[in-house]
């Protein structure tokens, strides 16, 4: 009788633990590779006149530097020695990629500055001047103007 309440009592304690053995569901299963995948002759053809049209666009986005001086060189070939002196073309304006920092309201001699909004010490560097930003390290190269 002691054997065999011993295995009724083990067999419940085994029951007992495995019911309280949270159930860890499986990953789902891994997305297939795109690259994988097998395309039909058509999405190729398809895909091949994207590509084609998208090597178009940016050709007319950036004109040919030789095409442009050729036309520049025949249009001053034609133009009449008196004819538009003084209307010379200006050339543009180089676009400056440089930020300006904002100065510190109520504060001479501080800046805001353009990449992270910090307050930096600028005394003594004139207007105009390009500082190093020195919450940034060297190699990132983070510049801006004094205002």
């Amino acid at each position: 009788m002691n054997l065999r309440l011993i295995l009724h009592a083990s067999a419940a304690l085994f029951l007992v633990a495995t019911s309280c053995t949270p159930y860890v569901e499986p990953p789902p299963p891994a997305p297939e590779d795109p690259a994988a995948r097998k395309r039909t002759p058509e999405e190729e053809e398809k895909l091949r006149k994207e590509r084609e049209a998208m090597k178009k666009d940016e050709e007319n986005k950036t004109p040919d530097k030789d095409k442009k001086s050729e036309g520049e060189q025949e249009g001053t070939a034609n133009k009449n020695p008196g004819e538009g002196e003084g209307t010379t073309p200006k050339p543009p304006e180089p676009k400056s990629d440089i930020q300006v920092a904002r100065p510190v309201p109520g504060k001479p001699g501080f800046v805001f500055s353009p990449f992270n909004n910090k307050v930096i010490d600028v005394k003594g560097i004139p207007s105009g001047r390009l500082v190093a930003d020195p919450t940034y390290p060297a190699s990132e190269k983070k510049h801006f103007r004094v205002p």
